[in-house]
């Protein structure tokens, strides 16, 4: 049991890292403005996030409990 949750915690931190690199270096390249840069960044953070959790939970992958 402690070794799926330590896998789902590393796929879970990869694909957020991954995910999230490749969403500021868009909004980073593609944007002018600072503070669209940054509300860039965490609008599709957030979104990321929100679909992981999503997946996870409609897998009924419940390691965070």
């Amino acid at each position: 049991m402690a070794g799926e949750r330590a896998i789902h915690f590393a796929m879970f931190t990869l694909i957020l890292v991954g995910l999230c690199g490749i969403s500021a270096w868009a909004s980073y390249s593609y944007l002018n403005n600072l503070i669209l840069e940054v509300a860039g960044v965490a609008l599709s953070w957030g979104v990321i996030l929100l679909i992981l959790y999503l997946g996870f939970k409609k897998m009924y992958w419940d390691w965070w409990s």
